[in-house]
């Protein structure tokens, strides 16, 4: 069903440019023509939603096993190279047919001559809705890019939005927590272990707020009381994703980092990727491409 819904909401864009492009430019002669001239770009423009409509539904089939539904530049620029690859030569012998049909009251007058196929005037029309196909594909880049970013600042402003109740409901807690008159509760630790002696670090999951690899070695910026520290193990980001695999608010965001999402303020847009704004801090971590799918889930949560 949505694959349908795409190949028709597509169709009919193509359908609505192609409607301004005859009725403007007035190609294929259609300047010359004296009565039924907009019954005449009607049946075009239908005849081109038609086609659109077919080529569409080919260029998705072909590309399924790949993507659904286009979600990324390459992806779209793919599918519509099929389809106008496919829509060129099969809208061209369509409007050559219509054509024989409203001037010569003869489907195939123009299709055939001589007995034989015409592929000069099927050439010439495909020249027509080639030139055409490019300015509609101009069109279409630059709709689906500004669509994608369009969608991509409603989906950060809503992640922020929950972030932002997120971070209000664990003040919430922590208040809640400070005020109880019952007996504290010891939280769990965890111990993570570096090379050489002394080598580690006891602390609660929850308390880490991100871990950061660097070459050999690994930085840990983690709360110690009411303290912000930072300590640095010879270990690899490996190593403690295993040691935290449990922990469910610790998540890896960057071949480089592990971050907790719980102090996660904000996610920025920066170009291609993204950033994590941490609380109470001006350090930014970077979402690689890889886990931007898996941290946006989670920061939905």
């Amino acid at each position: 069903m949505h694959q349908l819904y795409f190949i028709l909401r597509a169709s009919a864009k193509s359908s609505v440019y192609v409607l301004l492009i005859l009725a403007l430019i007035q190609p294929f002669g259609i300047d010359q023509i004296k009565e039924g001239r907009i019954l005449f770009i009607l049946c075009e423009t239908a005849i081109a939603f038609l086609s659109v409509v077919l080529s569409t539904g080919i260029a998705t089939a072909l590309t399924y096993s790949r993507f659904s539904t286009p979600r990324t530049i390459q992806q779209f620029a793919l599918h519509r190279a099929i389809l106008y690859l496919v829509n060129v030569p099969v809208l061209a012998t369509l409007l050559l047919i219509y054509n024989g049909w409203f001037h010569m009251h003869d489907p195939l007058a123009y299709l055939f001559a001589n007995g034989h196929l015409n592929f000069h005037g099927i050439m010439e029309l495909g020249m027509y809705v080639f030139f055409i196909s490019v300015i509609l594909a101009i069109f279409d880049v630059f709709s689906f890019r500004n669509q994608k970013l369009q969608d991509e600042l409603e989906e950060i402003k809503a992640i922020n939005a929950l972030l932002e109740k997120r971070q209000e409901k664990i003040q919430e807690e922590d208040k809640t927590m400070e005020s109880a008159e019952h007996e504290e509760l010891v939280p769990a630790m965890v111990k993570i272990v570096g090379q050489g002696v002394g080598s580690e670090l006891e602390v609660i999951p929850s308390n880490i707020i991100y871990v950061e690899s660097m070459a050999n070695y690994t930085s840990i910026c983690y709360i110690a009381g009411n303290e912000t520290k930072t300590v640095t193990l010879r270990t690899t980001l490996k190593q403690i994703r295993e040691t935290l695999n449990d922990v469910d608010c610790i998540v890896q965001c960057h071949r480089a980092f592990l971050v907790n999402i719980n102090f996660v303020i904000s996610l920025q847009s920066n170009n291609s990727s993204y950033l994590l704004q941490i609380f109470g801090m001006d350090k930014q971590i970077p979402v690689s491409r890889a886990n931007t799918e898996t941290i946006k889930q989670k920061l939905k949560v």
